[in-house]
């Protein structure tokens, strides 16, 4: 059975501002993401204008995503875990033995308060 592995970034948070924070896998195994999910430890409300778009990118190629806009987003409750679906597929889900992926974070218009980290599920992949 293939070992599974939780990594976590470190916080991104702003007011008014963009923020980018990291995830490196230092397991020392080639990976396959199975799950995604944002913990917030601030609390986000839905806003037409001013929101946030939090992506998951392996390069420019993104994992997922998760907006706080109001036509098609969903707010961040503070505490509580929202599990994100995987939009990316095929080796986009790679993670290499050393490798990275980013979480950034832009806003729009004033953009609200946030604080949150990113919990990434994986999988080894065996050869």
């Amino acid at each position: 059975m293939a070992d599974i592995y939780d990594l976590q970034s470190t916080p991104v948070a702003g007011t008014d501002a963009t923020d980018t924070a990291y995830i490196h896998n230092a397991t020392g195994q080639k990976l396959r993401i199975l799950a995604v999910s944002i913990v917030p430890k601030t609390s986000v409300a839905t806003h037409a204008s001013n929101y946030i778009t939090t992506s998951i990118k392996k390069g420019s190629d993104t994992i997922t995503a998760h907006t706080t806009n109001s036509s098609g987003g969903s707010a961040l409750t503070a505490g509580t875990v929202k599990d994100l679906s995987l939009t990316g597929t095929g080796k986009i889900l790679e993670i290499d033995a050393g490798g990275v992926i980013s979480i950034d974070v832009a806003k729009a218009g004033t953009g609200p308060a946030y604080s949150h980290y990113i919990s990434v599920k994986a999988m080894e992949i065996r050869s």
